[in-house]
């Protein structure tokens, strides 16, 4: 019974009834509405705040409310494949290496200088805290090709890039804490930049290769770190890409 009251409270969030921001009935309500327990109902909202479609506030406004859609049920999935032994930083540089070029090359042909002036500040940001905090210019630094998959206007893409890079850092980080220092760091920053410039100069070749070239140097650079991370195959496909 629980599947078929989230089914029916999913169909209405879909379909627009209930917006993002609005609050659902109080459990009370959807117990009189479809003649189920309080129990059963429940158990419904439990599984729509798992798949990201509500959340469950507490005190004075307590109650169910409509999420925005975000990429946190395909970041989770992501990262229980890591917590298995099922992926590691090999395989997402891989994954990587099918999308962001092909973003790159996109968001060349029709970013405006709106989207190259936030691409730049991000940057900005990152190299600025080098002399304070190297995790937050790294966590600030790697977030460059999610926004620039915001560019490309394709929420799939978005969300893709957001779960990719938040299991990718957050792995990479702990692993290589005190392993990369603030000149490796910089040097990622200016490949970035390298990367901005072909964008920002509407050139989609060079900013498809670029991209490219910096996953497979980032790739080498922490295959020297994570020694314990060497994929066979993955590392036979990734020379195929540095090959092409």
């Amino acid at each position: 019974l629980s599947k078929e009251v989230e089914e029916q409270l999913r169909k209405s969030i879909n379909a627009g009834i209930y917006k993002p921001d609005d609050k659902l009935p109080s459990e009370r309500e959807l117990v009189e509405q479809f003649q189920v327990s309080r129990v059963t109902v429940r158990d419904a909202l439990k599984n729509l705040q798992v798949l990201g479609l509500i959340s469950v506030k507490r005190g004075v406004h307590a109650g169910a409310y409509v999420s925005e859609p975000n990429p946190l049920p395909i970041t989770q999935s992501i990262d229980n494949l890591v917590q298995m032994g099922k992926l590691n930083f090999a395989h997402l540089i891989e994954i990587r290496l099918y999308i962001e070029p092909e973003v790159a090359r996109s968001v060349a042909l029709h970013c405006t200088s709106e989207d190259v002036d936030k691409l730049k500040e991000l940057l900005d940001r990152a190299e600025s805290y080098l002399e304070t905090s190297r995790k937050k210019a790294r966590l600030t630094n790697v977030r460059f090709h999610s926004e620039v998959a915001k560019i490309a206007h394709n929420a799939l893409i978005v969300f893709l890039s957001e779960s990719i890079t938040q299991v990718y850092s957050a792995m990479l980080i702990e692993m290589t804490y005190t392993k990369l220092d603030k000149k490796g760091i910089s040097k990622l920053i200016a490949e970035h930049r390298t990367i901005l410039d072909a964008i920002a100069d509407h050139n989609p070749g060079a900013a498809f290769e670029r991209t490219k070239r910096h996953l497979i140097r980032t790739y080498r650079m922490y295959s020297r770190i994570i020694t314990d991370s060497y994929d066979k195959d993955v590392h036979r496909r990734i020379k195929y890409f540095a090959e092409l």
